[in-house]
C-alpha cells in the first residue's frame, strides 16, 4: 500500500497562506483584487538529505514469535535474531535486560541468530530462546534478565527446530523434532529427554506443519497438542507430572473431528486461563485467530473467528471484528494475569492484543517510516486539491539540487572553444571569487543544465534534467498536473541556492512565458523555496531574489525544515527572505511544525494581497415576519467579523431598520467566559453543561487538534528560537491567558481555546493585553464569519401529516404519531443554526439574537490550528499580532424530523436532526439530535482524508475510528523493483559507484530496466489498471502470475527507473493508475460501510427522505430507512473524490454514519477536468410532487463536465416500457460538453418545476467558472438552460445519452429572444419536424465572459438568474458588473425588462448601454430570494440602492409550479 507520510503539508500550507486569500478563505469573487489569481512557484529541494527517514512506534522488523512479560502489558519479541522489548500499551521499546530494550549476540556460548524465530519463552525473570552460532544447529539457551547472563542449557544438534516452548510448574517444555519431548526445570536446571510413545508419539509426529508444532497447557494443566492424522482433526490431552519426569503416552482425554479449515492449518495455539476447553488458534494463511470450545469428544465450536488479510497503519484502530486485519500471524500467547491474547502479526511486524472474547484491544510495534520528501508530495498534494488554494491561485511547480559539472581549465586559450573562465560568473557556473577568475584562466564553455528559456515537449521547461526542473507551468491547470507531478521527485543531489533562484528568476522575467499579468498590478507573484539543508552559492540567490523583488515585485519565501540546518544555516535562510520581501525564513523542525508554519506563511499573504469594497452578506431567509442576514467584515490579519442580524420584514417585502425587536447576534453574544461551547471531546462529558471548550481540558482538547496533523503554533515565547532570527517574544513579559508565557506550545493550546471563545490571545490590538475580550469599534467582534453556509429556522415541529398516498412520509408520520409528538413540542424555543468559519455550529435564540451554545465537530476542531501564524507576533509589523482566517463549519445545516431509534434510545422515537455539511471546511458531516434544544446530542461525525487516504469517524460515545484506503495513483519508483533500486543507491558506497551506470533487470544496480514490473498490491486485475507511458495510454500489456506481495505488470517495451539522481538516463514516465473499482476491492483496511473515499469537500447540502430498502416492488413501509442523499462535493484537483452521490444511512445506530451506497458518475474520457459534484441533488419525492406513485426519491446532479445524472432511488419495477430497472440505476439524461476552452463548469445547483404549458418536469442551470470570474477570452461560453426531463415521473436509463438525447444540439437556442418567438414548445421560425428535434429545452449564451454566480431561483414562471460580467479594462483589478436576468421558465425568453429599464444603465457613474440583463451594482450575487414578489440578493461589492450591501427588486410576472419550498428545503 502506498502511503505518503505527512511531512511538508504545514509548511506548504503556511507559505500559501501568505500569499493570496485563498487557503485562508478567499472573498467573493467579483469584490475587487481578489480576483486575480496570484501565482505561486514551489521549488522544492530534492537532495540526497531529503531521502532520510525517521520512525515513530516500536521498530520490531519481523514478529515471529512473542512472549508476555506477565502482569505488565509489555512482551518481548524476536524478529529472527534479536530480542525486543515492546511496551504494548504505548507502542514503543521498553528495556527488558538490564537498562537496555533488545538483546542480540552470536557467540559459541550464546547466540540469538537463526532459530530464535522458532521458538521463545519468557518465565519469571529469564529468556528462553532458540539460537545458533552455525545456521545448521539449533540450541536452546537462557537469558537472566536481571544479571544479563547467557548460557546454553541444551543443543539439538544439526536439525530443524520443530517445537514450541510451554511452561507449566516451572517446567519448560518443549516437543521438538526429534519426536522428543525435552523437559527442564528452570529452578534446578535438571533436564531429560523423553522418548514418545503411543498418543504422546502420534501427536508431535504429526502435529508438526510449518516449523511449528501446535500445544499448550490448559486450565487443567494438561499439555494440549493438536495434530492432523488421516484427514482428521484431533486435539489430545496429556497428564504432566510436575516434575522433568515423562509424562504418560496415552493421552487422557481426545478430541477427533472431521476436516476443518481452521483447525487443519492453524500453528500456533494458546488456552484460555480458566476455561480447560476453550482454545485461541492462529490461521496463519487465512489470516485470522479463532476461539474453539470442545464441547465433546466428537464435537467442537467456533465461537468467533476474526480477521482477514490486509495491512495496517499508524491509525489502525478496528472498532468491530470486521476491521481486524493480519499479514499472516505466526503466534499466539495469553498473558493470563491480564486476560489478554497477544498475536504476533509476522507480516506488518506487528502485535495485536485482545480480549477473551476477541475484541480487539490494542496495536504495538507497528512503526512507521516517513521521510522529508514523501511528505513534501503529500504537502503539495493537499495544497493542489483544497479548493479555497485553487480558486484563486496559479500554481506552479519545479524541483532543485546541484548540477555537477566538468570544466577544463588553461592558462592559455588551447582552443577556440575556451572562453575567459570570469563569463562563467554570469552563468553562475563560478563564483567571483573562484582562483580561476582571479587568475584569468580559460575554461571550457559549459552549458547550463538549470534555469528557464522555453516550454518543450511533454509540456516541461528548457533545460529539464533528473536533477534541476520546471516542470509545470503557474496557470489555471498547474494545480492539476502538480498534483501528478509531484511524486515523480526523488530525493539526490546537493543544495545549490544559485539553481532554484536562476529558474525562477528566468521564468519569472521571461519576455513571453511569464505568469504575471502586466496591466493587473494587484496580482501577487511569488515563489516559495524548500531546502533541508545549509546552501552554497547564497550570494548568487541574494541577488537574484532582490532582482526579482525590485523589478518584478515577486516574494520570495524560504523555508528550513527538518532540523538539521545550523544556526549559520538558517541565518542564510533568512537573509535571503529579507531581501525577498517575506521578512523572515520560515522554520520548522518537525512535521507537524512545517504545516502549521507554511500555513501560516500563505495565510499572510492572503490578508496582504486583500483588499474589499464592503461586507459581504451570504445567506438570507425569511421567516414570520422577519428577514435574517448573515454578513462579515473583511479584517486584515485577523478572524473576519461575522454579524447575524435580524430585520422586520413586512407582508409586503418592505423592511422596517427601525423595528425595535432587531438584533445583531454579534453584539448580543454572551462574554467568552460565558459562553456555552461543546464538543466531542474524548475523555469529557459535554452534557454536564455542555461547556467542556475549557483552557482545563486542554490537554484532553490538544490531542483533538492534532488529528488532521495540525500542529499548534508557538505563537508567544519567552526566548527567541534561532540566535540571530527574530522570534515571537514580543509580548513575553506581559502574561497571557493561562498566567505565564513560555516556550513551548502549551501556552498556545490554552490560549488558542480562549481566542476561540473570544479573548485576544493573538492580541488584535497589539497590547499585549491577551485576556481582553475581542472588541472593534467598542464592541464585540468575535462571531465568526459566516460565509456559505445558509441558516435553518427550527422550531416546534411542523412536518406535514396530510397525504394523498400511502408512498409519502407525511402518510408514516400519520401512522407513528407525529402530531401528538409535535402537540408535545408545541412550545418548543425557536432557534436559527448557522455554520460559522470560527469552526462552530451556532444555535441562536430567533426572537433575541443571543447564542445558547456554539458546538465545534470533530475533526473541525481539528483545523482550528490553521488560526495560528507565528509570523504575525512581529515587532517589525504594522501589526503586531494576528491570526489567519480559516473555513471552519462553511456548508449550510439542513433539519428533518425523524422516527428511528437513536443510539441514546432503547425504542423507536421521534427525533429532530440536524446534519451539518463542513463545506469549504473539508470532507465531512456531523449530525446532532436537536430535539431539546437546550440539550443537543452529538451522534456521529465523519471525515474523508483523502491526502491521508482515511476516513474518520466519531461516534456518540467519543470513540474515534480510523479506516484506511489504498492510494490511486504509483509510479515506476514504487514497484518492487523500483523500491530496489532505490534501496540499493541509498546502500551504495564510493567504490560501486560504476554499478550505477549500469541499467538491467538484475537487481543489483540502482537503474532497473524491464518488461515486467510488480506492483506493490497482490491480486489486481488487467481491467483494473490503466497505465501510462510517456504521456501515452498503454492498453495492450498483460499480467502475470505475481506473488503474494505484488501484482506482475509485463509492459510491451521495455522501460527503466533510475533512482540515481546524478546518472544522466532518465526513468521513463510511467504512470500506473488503479480504477476506483480496485481502489475499492483492494482497501482491506476499508469496510464498506465507511467507503468514503470519494467524499471531496462537501459544498453539497444533503436532502433526507425514507428509501426503500430493497428497491424494486419493495411496498412494505415500516422497513424504509432514512437516508441523506448529497453530491460528492468538490474534488479541487483531486480526480479520486467528488465524482459521485452519496446515500446515507441515518438511523444505524450500529454503524454511525454507515454508507448505504455511493454511486459513481462516469467521467468523460479524455476530458482534462477532474469532475465534481458540488451542487445540491434535486431530489423529488411523493411528499414534493403530485401524481407520483413511486416511494423513494427520483434524484437529479449536474457536475463540472456540463452532465446532468437522474439516479433512481424510488421502488419502482421497470420504465413504464416493461424494462425493469433497479434501485440505484443511473443514467445521464443530457451533456451540455463543458470543456477547458468553454469553460461551462457548474459550480451551482439546479432549480426545478413543473411547467404549466407543458405539464413537464423542467430543470434550470448556468455555468460559468466561479474560481475565475475575472477572466475573459473569446472561447468562454456560458450559458443559462432550462430542460425537461420527458421520463418524469418515470426511470429511463439510456445507455449512450451522447447519441441518443444529444446535448444542445435538442435544445432550441434562444439567444437574443425577447418575444418568445422561439420557444421550443411553439416556435414557427422552424418547421414542426425540426422543432420536435430541439424541444428538449432552450439555452442563452452568455457575452462579454459573463458567468452564473449561484444556483438560479424559479418564481412564478420566470428563472432568475445572477451573473456577473468581467470589467472591460484589461485591468482585471477593476470591479466587474453584477447583472440579474429573467428568462421564461419554458419558452427561454428573456424578460429581464420587467425588472428595470435596460438601456443606458448608469452604476457608479457608469453608464451601461446594450445589456440584455438588468444591472444591480458592481461585485457577485448571491443566490436570489423571492419573497412578496421581490426579489433580494446579497452582493459582494456595491449596490446602486441606498442599502449598498443588499439589493432587492420587483419581480417579474410568470407562471410555474416550483419545487423550491419543498425539494430544496430539508423538513418537508
Amino acid at each position: 500500500m502506498k502511503k505518503i507520510k505527512l511531512i511538508l503539508i504545514q509548511i506548504f500550507l503556511f507559505s500559501l497562506l501568505n500569499i493570496s486569500n485563498l487557503y485562508g478563505k478567499s472573498l467573493p469573487p467579483g469584490s475587487g483584487i481578489t480576483d486575480v489569481p496570484a501565482n505561486v512557484l514551489i521549488l522544492l529541494d530534492k537532495s540526497g538529505s531529503m531521502g532520510a527517514s525517521s520512525y515513530s512506534g516500536a521498530r520490531v522488523n519481523k514478529t515471529y514469535q512473542i512472549t508476555p512479560i506477565s502482569n505488565t502489558g509489555n512482551v518481548i519479541v524476536t524478529d529472527g535474531s534479536t530480542l525486543r522489548g515492546v511496551d504494548h500499551n504505548n507502542n514503543a521499546l521498553t528495556n527488558f535486560y538490564l537498562s537496555r530494550n533488545n538483546y542480540r549476540t552470536r557467540s559459541r556460548s550464546c547466540s540469538t541468530y537463526y532459530k530464535s524465530r522458532y521458538g521463545l519463552l519468557y518465565h519469571s525473570n529469564k529468556v528462553y530462546f532458540l539460537g545458533a552460532y552455525r545456521w545448521y544447529e539449533t540450541d536452546l539457551y537462557e537469558l537472566n534478565t536481571s544479571t544479563g547472563g547467557c548460557k546454553k542449557i541444551e543443543s539439538f544438534g544439526r536439525t530443524n527446530p520443530y517445537g514450541r516452548m510451554l511452561v507449566s510448574n516451572n517446567i519448560l517444555i518443549f516437543p521438538n523434532y526429534q519426536n522428543k519431548l525435552f523437559l527442564y526445570d528452570t529452578n534446578t536446571g535438571q533436564k531429560n529427554h523423553c522418548s514418545l510413545n503411543l498418543d504422546l508419539y502420534r501427536s508431535v509426529t504429526n502435529g508438526k506443519y510449518n516449523n511449528r508444532i501446535p500445544a499448550t497447557i490448559d486450565a487443567s494443566g494438561n499439555l494440549v497438542i493438536k495434530s492432523y492424522e488421516g484427514s482428521k482433526v484431533i486435539f489430545r490431552k496429556f497428564t504432566l507430572r510436575g516434575t522433568t519426569a515423562c509424562p504418560v503416552g496415552k493421552a487422557n482425554a481426545t478430541y477427533t473431528f472431521n476436516y476443518d479449515y481452521d483447525l487443519r492449518y492453524s500453528e500456533a495455539m494458546d488456552a484460555h486461563p480458566s476455561n480447560a476447553n476453550i482454545f485461541y488458534l492462529v490461521n496463519r494463511m487465512g489470516n485470522r485467530i479463532i476461539k474453539v470450545t470442545l464441547n465433546s469428544t466428537s464435537s467442537f465450536s467456533k465461537n468467533a473467528i476474526v480477521g482477514r488479510r490486509g495491512r495496517l497503519s499508524g491509525s489502525y484502530a478496528p472498532a468491530s471484528s470486521s476491521g481486524v486485519v493480519f499479514n499472516y500471524p505466526e503466534d499466539i500467547r495469553i498473558d493470563t494475569a491480564l486476560n489478554r491474547i497477544f498475536v504476533a502479526d509476522t507480516g506488518n511486524s506487528a502485535i495485536q492484543s485482545f480480549d477473551l472474547d476477541l475484541n480487539f484491544h490494542d496495536m504495538s510495534g507497528y512503526s512507521t517510516r516517513s521521510n522529508r520528501m514523501a511528505g513534501a508530495h503529500e504537502a503539495i498534494k493537499s495544497i493542489v486539491t483544497d479548493s479555497s488554494l485553487v480558486s484563486s491561485v496559479n500554481f506552479g511547480f519545479g524541483y532543485w539540487s546541484s548540477q555537477w559539472m566538468r570544466i577544463y581549465y588553461s592558462r592559455g586559450k588551447t582552443n577556440r572553444t575556451r572562453v575567459r573562465c570570469s563569463t562563467l560568473v554570469a552563468k553562475g557556473i563560478l563564483s567571483s571569487s573562484s582562483w580561476l577568475v582571479r587568475r584569468n584562466y580559460w575554461c571550457s564553455d559549459a552549458r547550463v543544465q538549470w534555469g528557464y528559456t522555453r516550454w518543450g515537449k511533454n509540456n516541461q521547461a528548457v533545460p529539464c534534467t533528473a536533477q534541476n526542473c520546471l516542470k509545470v507551468r503557474v496557470d489555471r491547470d498547474g494545480a492539476r498536473r502538480t498534483f501528478t507531478e509531484v511524486s515523480k521527485v526523488r530525493p539526490g543531489g546537493g543544495t545549490d541556492a544559485n539553481i532554484w533562484a536562476t529558474i525562477a528568476e528566468q521564468y519569472y522575467n521571461h519576455a513571453s512565458d511569464s505568469p504575471i499579468d502586466k496591466n493587473s498590478p494587484c496580482q501577487g507573484s511569488y515563489v516559495i523555496v524548500i531546502g533541508d539543508g545549509a546552501m552554497s552559492n547564497v550570494d548568487a540567490a541574494k541577488k537574484k531574489v532582490t532582482n526579482l523583488l525590485n523589478q518584478k515585485k515577486v516574494k520570495t519565501f524560504t523555508v528550513a525544515y527538518g532540523g538539521g540546518i545550523g544556526a549559520s544555516g538558517i541565518r542564510k535562510f533568512d537573509e535571503i527572505a529579507k531581501l525577498g520581501g517575506t521578512e523572515r525564513v520560515i522554520v520548522a523542525d518537525t512535521t507537524d511544525q512545517l504545516k502549521a508554519q507554511l500555513n501560516a506563511a500563505i495565510r499572510s499573504v492572503i490578508a496582504e494581497k486583500l483588499s474589499f469594497t464592503a461586507p459581504a452578506i451570504t445567506a438570507t431567509i425569511e421567516q414570520g415576519g422577519s428577514l435574517f442576514q448573515a454578513q462579515f467584515k473583511y479584517k486584515q490579519n485577523m478572524e473576519w467579523e461575522g454579524s447575524l442580524s435580524r430585520t422586520a420584514i413586512s407582508s409586503e417585502g418592505v423592511i422596517n431598520e427601525k423595528d425595535p425587536d432587531n438584533w445583531n447576534a454579534a453584539e448580543k453574544i454572551p462574554d467568552p467566559s460565558a459562553r456555552k461551547i461543546w464538543g466531542a471531546i474524548p475523555g469529557t462529558d459535554y452534557t454536564t453543561d455542555y461547556n467542556n471548550f475549557v483552557e482545563s481540558n486542554y490537554k484532553l482538547i490538544d490531542p483533538m487538534f492534532g488529528l488532521l496533523g495540525n500542529a499548534v503554533g508557538d505563537y508567544h515565547r519567552d526566548t527567541a528560537k534561532v540566535s540571530g532570527v527574530v522570534g515571537n517574544t514580543r509580548c513575553s513579559s506581559k502574561g497571557d491567558s493561562t498566567g505565564t508565557i513560555a516556550d513551548g506550545t502549551d501556552d498556545d493550546i490554552q490560549g488558542l481555546i480562549s481566542f476561540a471563545r473570544g479573548l485576544d490571545y493573538f492580541d488584535y490590538n497589539g497590547n499585549c493585553n491577551l485576556n481582553e475580550i475581542r472588541k472593534a469599534d467598542g464592541k464585540k467582534a468575535y462571531l465568526g464569519d459566516i460565509f456559505h453556509s445558509e441558516m435553518v429556522v427550527v422550531g416546534a415541529p411542523s412536518a406535514d401529516t396530510e397525504f394523498r398516498s400511502a408512498n409519502q412520509e407525511s402518510y408514516w408520520r400519520s401512522l407513528k404519531g407525529y402530531d401528538a409528538w409535535a402537540q408535545s413540542l408545541s412550545g418548543r424555543a425557536e432557534r436559527i443554526y448557522v455554520g460559522g468559519n470560527d469552526g462552530m455550529i451556532h444555535s441562536i435564540d430567533s426572537k433575541t439574537g443571543v447564542e445558547k451554545w456554539a458546538f465545534i465537530p470533530p475533526f473541525v476542531m481539528s483545523k482550528l490550528p490553521l488560526v495560528i501564524n507565528e509570523g504575525l507576533n512581529n515587532t517589525l509589523a504594522k501589526i503586531k499580532g494576528g491570526t489567519n482566517a480559516i473555513y471552519g463549519v462553511d456548508g449550510s445545516p439542513v433539519v428533518h424530523d425523524m422516527y428511528f431509534k437513536s443510539p441514546y434510545d432503547t425504542a423507536k422515537k421521534w427525533h429532530t436532526i440536524l446534519m451539518v455539511p463542513f463545506g469549504r471546511g473539508g470532507n465531512g458531516f456531523t449530525v446532532l439530535d436537536v430535539t431539546n434544544p437546550d440539550k443537543p446530542l452529538h451522534l456521529y461525525t465523519v471525515y474523508n482524508n483523502h491526502i491521508k487516504n482515511t476516513v474518520m469517524v466519531m461516534n456518540h460515545l467519543n470513540v474515534l475510528s480510523q479506516y484506511e484506503y489504498i492510494d490511486d495513483t504509483y509510479s515506476l519508483a514504487e514497484t518492487e523493483e523500483g523500491q530496489d533500486a532505490f534501496e540499493y543507491y541509498n546502500n551504495l558506497t564510493d567504490k560501486d559507484q560504476a554499478l550505477a551506470d549500469v541499467c538491467d533487470a538484475t537487481g543489483n544496480t540502482t537503474c532497473y530496466e524491464s518488461t515486467t514490473w510488480t506492483f506493490p498490491e497482490p491480486g489486481v486485475l488487467k481491467d483494473e489498471f490503466i497505465i501510462t507511458i510517456n504521456g501515452t495510454n498503454i492498453p495492450n500489456f498483460t499480467i502475470g502470475t505475481g506473488s503474494s506481495a505484488g501484482t506482475q505488470i509485463i509492459l510491451p517495451k521495455t522501460v527503466s527507473y533510475q533512482a540515481h539522481p546524478d546518472r544522466t538516463k532518465s526513468p521513463d514516465d510511467v504512470e500506473i493508475k488503479l480504477t476506483k473499482s480496485a481502489i475499492t476491492r483492494l482497501s482491506n483496511n476499508l469496510p464498506e460501510a465507511y467507503n468514503y473515499k470519494e467524499l471531496g469537500e462537501t459544498w453539497s447540502a444533503p436532502r433526507i427522505f425514507r428509501l426503500p430498502n430493497t428497491g424494486a416492488g419493495d411496498n412494505n413501509i415500516e422497513d424504509d430507512i432514512y437516508v441523506a442523499v448529497m453530491g460528492g462535493g468538490y474534488g479541487g484537483r483531486d480526480d479520486k473524490v467528488g465524482s459521485a452521490l452519496f446515500v446515507v444511512n441515518l438511523e444505524d445506530n450500529i454503524t454511525p454514519g454507515k454508507l448505504e451506497k455511493v454511486i459513481s458518475i462516469k467521467d468523460e474520457v479524455n476530458l482534462p477536468i477532474v469532475n465534481s459534484v458540488p451542487g445540491t441533488p434535486v431530489v423529488i419525492t411523493p411528499d414534493v410532487a403530485r401524481g407520483i406513485k413511486y416511494k423513494g426519491a427520483l434524484v437529479y446532479v449536474n457536475d463540472f463536465e456540463g452532465k446532468i445524472t437522474k439516479f433512481n432511488l424510488t421502488n419502482m419495477e421497470n420504465d413504464g416500457a416493461g424494462k425493469n430497472i433497479k434501485l440505484y440505476d443511473s443514467t445521464i439524461i443530457l451533456n451540455i460538453k463543458a470543456d477547458r476552452k468553454n469553460a461551462r463548469y457548474q459550480y451551482h445547483s439546479m432549480d426545478a418545476g413543473i411547467g404549466r404549458t407543458s405539464k413537464n418536469f423542467w430543470m434550470f442551470s448556468g455555468t460559468g467558472d466561479y474560481e475565475r470570474l475575472t477572466s475573459k477570452d473569446a472561447n468562454i461560453d456560458n450559458i443559462m438552460f432550462g430542460f425537461r426531463d420527458k421520463d418524469y415521473p418515470l426511470f429511463k436509463e439510456y445507455s449512450d445519452p451522447i447519441t441518443i438525447m444529444h446535448g444542445l444540439e435538442k435544445c432550441m437556442d434562444t439567444t437574443g429572444d425577447t418575444l418568445g418567438v422561439k420557444c421550443p414548445l411553439t416556435t414557427k421560425d422552424v418547421s414542426r419536424t425540426a422543432r420536435s428535434k430541439k424541444n428538449l429545452g432552450w439555452f442563452i449564451k452568455l457575452p462579454h465572459s459573463q458567468k452564473v454566480t449561484a444556483e438560479p431561483t424559479v418564481a412564478n414562471g420566470l428563472v432568475y438568474y445572477p451573473i456577473f460580467e468581467p470589467s472591460a479594462s484589461a485591468n482585471q483589478c477593476s470591479l466587474g458588473l453584477a447583472l440579474i436576468c429573467a428568462v421564461d421558465d419554458e419558452c427561454g425568453k428573456n424578460v429581464s425588462s420587467q425588472l428595470g429599464n435596460l438601456k443606458d444603465q448608469k452604476i457608479d457613474g457608469q453608464i451601461y448601454s446594450g445589456k440584455t440583463c438588468y444591472a444591480v451594482g458592481q461585485g457577485v450575487l448571491s443566490r436570489l430570494v423571492v419573497f412578496a414578489n421581490k426579489l433580494f440578493a446579497n452582493i459582494a461589492g456595491k449596490s446602486v440602492q441606498d442599502k449598498t450591501d443588499l439589493v432587492v427588486i420587483d419581480a417579474g410576472e410568470g407562471d410555474i409550479e416550483s419545487f423550491r419550498n419543498s425539494w430544496r428545503e430539508g423538513n418537508f
